[in-house]
């Protein structure tokens, strides 16, 4: 996980619940068995500026896809409306979760 999309998490939850409950759910997922990235290296950078250059995608979006890219990874996810174009066009490998 690009530590760009946990600031999304954390974000959305603060707006929405209140910093109490981000804080929670943020440190419940710093424990589970996922690295989270924190270092954009130049393959990120550029590859997340391609993706939100090319497609109609959030900043959060590119750095997570971007990531899957680099770590030759999937991008777990149940966004379709966003993703189902890039799943045809681009070689990155997604795992749907609905």
């Amino acid at each position: 996980m690009n530590a760009v999309n946990l600031v999304e998490v954390y974000y959305d939850i603060y707006r929405t619940a209140g910093k109490e409950k981000a804080d929670e759910q943020v440190n419940m997922i710093k424990k589970l068995p996922l690295f989270i990235n924190r270092e954009i290296t130049d393959k990120i950078f550029e590859e997340a500026g391609r993706l939100k250059a090319s497609y109609k995608i959030s900043f959060a979006d590119s750095f997570a896809l971007a990531q899957a890219i680099a770590v030759n990874g999937a991008l777990l996810t149940s966004d379709h409306h966003e993703f189902d174009i890039l799943e045809k066009k681009e070689s990155i490998i997604f795992a749907w979760i609905r």
